[in-house]
């Protein structure tokens, strides 16, 4: 789990450098904006840096030491993460805003030579960093749709080519945001309050449809009971309908739901999520 403290930060990092997009003519041209991103990570901010544009793309590797830290196993965020995190954030914000060309999404693949094998993600959608930029979106919200992960890979050397070999699309990063919406409600809704354990959640999507599976077990060792799966499955429903509806996004189908532990599956066709709202 990352620190709340780094609400502020990303947000921050979101809203000090957009007045560089307000020039009519783009500062930093689609032809040159990734080797432009490069030059000021590399040459002004003295970052160990790779940029890697693919499409609507754009992926950022760093190097920092500090950047994360390890504590009896358990991974997180170091003494020099704000520094780089604030640098890096500034430097894409900085760019990104203020070029022609068609940037949805972004990717920062941070790591650090202390911790080898560890690697910490974020990946960010370019309308929300807007939409947070005209007070559209809060600080929490905006925190909510920022994709945090924290991961050990291994001995391996990771490269954006591996990470980030192709363009992200809108449905992907709705997925991986809402597995992490509906961990967090649940946690806030069961799991706080004693009711139930809850574990990881993942997401897809594939083929039009939406498929989440909810890892909540009861804290008895024994089966949930119907009751409480049906909440489950309402508590994560609301949350899908919520996000979908706020990003007015209709590319798909149906949202299935899917509790491993009772192998029981909800599907809910994508004209139903309205009573939900």
């Amino acid at each position: 789990m990352l620190p709340r403290s780094l609400i502020g930060l990303v947000v921050a990092g979101a809203l000090a450098s957009t007045a560089a997009g307000c020039s009519v003519a783009p500062t930093y041209p689609k032809d040159r904006f990734g080797q432009a991103l490069q030059d000021i990570l590399t040459q002004q901010d003295q970052l160990q840096a790779s940029v890697r544009v693919v499409d609507h793309t754009v992926a950022v590797q760093i190097a920092y030491p500090d950047a994360l830290a390890q504590h009896d196993g358990v991974l997180g965020i170091g003494e020099g993460f704000d520094d780089v995190a604030r640098k890096v954030i500034t430097a894409l914000h900085r760019v990104l805003l203020s070029t022609d060309a068609e940037v949805r999404f972004y990717v920062l693949l941070l790591s650090d030579p202390k911790v080898p094998g560890a690697y910490l993600t974020m990946v960010r959608y370019m309308d929300d960093i807007k939409r947070a930029n005209a007070n559209m979106i809060d600080t929490p919200e905006m925190f909510a749709r920022t994709i945090f992960e924290l991961n050990f890979v291994g001995p391996q050397t990771i490269t954006l080519e591996q990470y980030v070999p192709r363009d992200i699309q809108l449905e992907e990063f709705l997925s991986w945001q809402l597995a992490r919406r509906i961990q967090s409600k649940l946690t806030e809704k069961l799991e706080i309050s004693g009711l139930a354990l809850v574990g990881r959640c993942g997401g897809n999507y594939e083929n039009g449809e939406f498929a989440f599976t909810l890892d909540v077990s009861s804290k008895a060792d024994a089966k949930l009971d119907d009751e409480m799966l049906r909440r489950v499955f309402r508590d994560a429903t609301n949350e899908v309908a919520k996000v979908l509806s706020s990003y007015r996004f209709e590319s798909f189908n149906s949202v299935r739901l899917i509790h491993p532990p009772t192998g029981r599956n909800f599907v809910l066709p994508k004209s139903h999520l309205k009573i939900f709202l």
